[in-house]
């Protein structure tokens, strides 16, 4: 009798290496209440008390908490307790800035105004404490205040990682992209409302290159989930309540796809920034461009934002010869690769795009936003126009359930298209994190004359043990005349052996 488990199944124990990569990932198996994870918030007012007390950490402890992360905040600055928001320590700072100069004129927690500057208070905050991980959201008043984006995301950010790693190198840490400062008055910080673009797409890219380079470095995007229009004060620079429930929210995401844990996979499959190829040049290529197999050999490549008129653009495309008559679809090409041990529930697409996009995955249309319904030719304009303020750098979220996704390649082809052919703009950018579990270890072992199969309980329920003698006729699986009991946290199968060779596998019906 022969074992084979060929079925990709549910079983959400994510073991070390599988899906991650070299780099040390926040393994929850290596803490506990005795040793809980540390994590230092490091920012300005939004991260500290000046606004509402706790700010955005009194909304992440009960989602760390609820989720079985046994952790703590550190720090060397104190909220006040207030029910259940009990771990309130924290090294937020109003005012503050990355490089210096400070540009207060009066003392924060201890720090003249002119040291009110991340690179020499978290230098100071790491001689008194380690920690596992570190969630840093900064920049609004460096952009506010009228400091080039370029600089502060590209020169200063990479100084403050390299002070991080260099008292902290295990740590994983966590950079923000900041909120909007449109309609903002406080100091003309609304002047330079664009420049927060071009500063979230410089460190998303800084942020990728540091990644490649093998640092524990990742990203969360705190434009896109803070509603310009519903989440802020009246200033319009300090989220509201429900603008800091969605920062905790983004933070405990992304916290999500850098941690191994013993119940799920989150996985960031397609990054904001990664190289698309793409095809600007205004040809019909009909539907077979977003097939797997379609050759994309000839197609340039670049990394995104991608588009063109656009201040945070990264890679400009082609709109052709005629400014009065851009090629409407633009397409891009993108491949992940998912583990033959893993099984994905669902794909969280996050799509930034100018004007209207249809998305595809591995040549079935997955989704289209701001486009009309019934078939999409190169020549279809989008439903309409995207107003070019935050909108259309704005990574709106899809949810795609998912139950058959192959192992190995899988494609995600995107088609973007125009309002107008006269449109000054064109902008994408996507990422991908798709959430799922590990599939169940099916088991043999003989004891006497008995030959027994086994599966957990716990991951395993649902599925049904199937058999076949011949492995060359798809149509021969069937389910298994077995009597399954339950022995120790395991479904058990006995068998007696006999001449005949058999293949079981494990399978929803």
């Amino acid at each position: 009798m022969m074992l084979r488990n060929y079925q990709r199944e549910l079983f959400c124990l994510l073991l070390l290496g599988t899906l991650m990569s070299a780099r040390g990932e926040l393994v929850l198996a290596n803490f506990s209440a005795a040793q809980p994870v540390k994590i230092m918030a490091i920012g300005d007012s939004i991260t500290d008390d000046c606004v509402y007390n706790g700010a955005w950490r009194q909304y992440l402890q009960p989602l760390l908490d609820t989720n079985g992360y046994p952790f703590t905040f550190v720090g060397r600055n104190q909220s006040v307790p207030s029910g259940s928001f009990t771990k309130t320590q924290h090294e937020g700072y109003c005012g503050a800035v990355v490089a210096p100069p400070g540009v207060l004129t009066s003392p924060v927690h201890g720090y003249a105004g002119t040291n009110v500057y991340l690179l020499r208070i978290v230098a100071d905050a790491l001689t008194n404490a380690t920690p596992d991980l570190v969630l840093v959201l900064i920049g609004a008043n460096d952009i506010g205040r009228g400091r080039n984006p370029y600089q502060v995301a590209t020169n200063d950010m990479p100084n403050l990682l390299d002070i991080i790693f260099s008292n902290a190198p295990n740590a994983n840490v966590i950079l923000a992209k900041i909120t909007s400062l449109q309609n903002v008055t406080t100091l003309n910080y609304g002047n330079y409302a664009t420049n927060v673009y071009i500063y979230n797409d410089a460190l998303q890219a800084m942020v990728n290159q540091r990644r490649a380079l093998g640092q524990n470095v990742s990203l969360a995007d705190m434009l896109s989930v803070v509603d310009g229009a519903t989440m802020f004060n009246s200033d319009h620079l300090h989220p509201n309540t429900l603008g800091l429930q969605a920062i905790a929210q983004e933070w405990f995401t992304r916290i999500q796809a850098i941690t191994i844990t013993t119940n799920q996979v989150t996985s960031t499959l397609i990054h904001g920034g990664d190289v698309w190829k793409y095809s600007d040049t205004g040809q019909d290529l009909g539907t077979n461009w977003s097939q797997p197999n379609y050759d994309d050999s000839g197609w340039a490549s670049g990394a995104a934002r991608l588009g063109y008129g656009d201040p945070a653009v990264f890679t400009t495309v082609s709109f052709g010869t005629n400014a009065s008559s851009k090629h409407i679809t633009t397409y891009f090409r993108d491949s992940f690769v998912v583990p033959g041990d893993v099984a994905f529930t669902n794909l969280n697409f996050r799509l930034s795009r100018v004007d209207g996009a249809v998305v595809w995955l591995n040549g079935q249309e997955a989704f289209r936003t701001n486009m009309p319904t019934g078939p999409i030719t190169y020549t279809t304009l989008a439903s309409m126009w995207t107003i070019v303020q935050d909108t259309p750098y704005t990574f709106y979220p899809t949810n795609i359930a998912v139950s058959n996704l192959p192992a190995g390649t899988n494609l995600v082809a995107v088609e973007v298209h125009l309002y107008l052919a006269n449109r000054t703009s064109l902008g994408f950018d996507m990422e991908l994190i798709g959430t799922g579990c590990f599939s169940p270890s099916l088991s043999i072992a003989s004891a006497g004359n008995n030959i027994f199969l086994t599966w957990p309980v716990a991951n395993g329920t649902g599925y049904t043990l199937y058999s076949s003698t011949d492995l060359t006729a798809p149509e021969s699986w069937t389910i298994a005349a077995a009597t399954i009991q339950t022995n120790s946290g395991q479904y058990v199968v006995t068998l007696s052996p006999d001449v005949i060779t058999r293949f079981f596998r494990l399978q929803k019906p």
